[in-house]
């Protein structure tokens, strides 16, 4: 069994991690100064030179945000405080202000967008918020309590600036955007989140000792997380946005999951003296691992694109499941002769769901923070709100 070869080093993350992360759009460097000076200029009729911190300090944000060569909680700031400075001058400036913004695809670098669009601007900040706690959850060690919760929590923000770009922020972009921030691979993104926020939660529940029928609850429901990744994922109008390996990547953890709730499943029962009902869930956790074998075996493209570690979590699952399978079935056979279920007579294992979409306080109300220290002061307070002047100039 699971005889595949292990896939050469991901160029998407850590190959030594059974978790995913989500590249960071880039961009090309532009400035706000000089459009925005004459907008002020023309349409405010005021001096710009007494805006001129203001433009200066907008420029080094958009600098500090976007220029980034790693990833860590100064570079989340950074663009954290980019992204509430840019909802807050989204009143005092016409979001087509002579300023052009050019972002590339986050999984295809050849692919961008130009524009002028300040609300598209502040989608790919956005997206890039999402993105960078994907990528400070999977650095922890994940070893011991304390790091798996901090995962878990940044993995919950990630889905939770994913859920809030689709749901609330691209819908105010006034142009085509780049096929990563498409409805269907936001969805894909808060789901790929919320599996890996949950996963960390059935580890959380492993080296706690949590009771195995409480493990088993929590590992379905990473399934289930899997369930929706896929479907999301396996949208047509996402063939050559989505990494072609990650539903590869989903389709396995979610057969996993399946496994390891019905192993756990099978310890319960053991410990509660049900043999037949144990033996029936190793069988059942048996037909889950054969499965993924069968894909992984039959299809080359799945051999080359799995990671060496997920490739190690599914043969160490096999050969445990295996084993404990021959052990009860023949305990049952030879000691307790007690009758073993049909699959379809077995309970369904119900789902315990604790990892939920958690949109940053500061990203759905950046408002509460300025003037505070996570944003500074707001820019260009001194100017009228742009609907204001637009309605009195009429």
């Amino acid at each position: 069994m699971f005889s595949f070869k292990q896939a050469p080093v991901d160029k998407d993350g850590n190959d030594q991690s059974t978790l995913l992360t989500v590249r960071l759009k880039t961009t090309e460097r532009t400035a706000y100064a000089k459009a925005l000076s004459e907008y002020i200029a023309s349409s405010y009729a005021e001096p710009p030179e007494a805006y001129r911190d203001d433009l200066r300090v907008l420029d080094e944000l958009r600098e500090a945000a976007t220029a980034a060569l790693d990833v860590n909680t100064n570079v989340l700031k950074r663009n954290t405080r980019y992204y509430g400075q840019l909802s807050f001058i989204l009143s005092k400036f016409p979001a087509d202000v002579n300023v052009k913004f050019t972002w590339c695809n986050a999984f295809d670098s050849e692919s961008a967008v130009s524009c002028q669009d300040l609300y598209f601007e502040r989608a790919a900040v956005l997206f890039n918020i999402g993105a960078i706690y994907s990528q400070l959850a999977c650095r922890e060690s994940r070893t011991d309590k304390d790091s798996l919760t901090r995962a878990f929590v940044s993995y919950q923000n990630a889905a939770g600036a994913f859920g809030y770009l689709q749901q609330r922020i691209v819908s105010e972009c006034r142009t085509q955007l780049t096929t990563d921030m498409s409805s269907y691979m936001l969805a894909t993104l808060e789901n790929i989140m919320l599996c890996q926020a949950q996963e960390c939660v059935w580890h959380r529940s492993i080296i706690s000792h949590m009771k195995d029928a409480n493990i088993a609850r929590v590992a379905t429901q990473v399934a289930v997380f899997y369930d929706l990744a896929i479907e999301s994922g396996s949208q047509g109008s996402l063939a050559g946005t989505i990494p072609s390996h990650w539903l590869d990547h989903f389709k396995v953890k979610r057969l996993f999951f399946y496994a390891e709730a019905q192993y756990r499943k099978a310890l319960d029962c053991l410990a509660n003296s049900q043999y037949g009902e144990e033996v029936a869930r190793l069988q059942a956790a048996q037909d889950y691992c054969n499965q993924i074998n069968e894909l992984v075996t039959y299809n080359q493209r799945w051999s080359k694109t799995l990671r060496a570690a997920v490739v190690d979590m599914v043969r160490a699952q096999a050969e445990l499941v295996g084993s404990n399978r021959v052990r009860a079935e023949r305990d049952n056979d030879v000691i307790y002769l007690d009758p073993v279920p049909a699959p379809t007579a077995l309970a369904a294992i119900l789902p315990y769901k604790l990892a939920q979409s958690k949109t940053p306080e500061i990203v759905e109300n950046p408002g509460q923070y300025l003037g505070e220290e996570e944003l500074g002061p707001p820019l260009f307070k001194g100017l009228v709100p742009f609907v204001i002047h637009q309605a009195a100039s009429l």
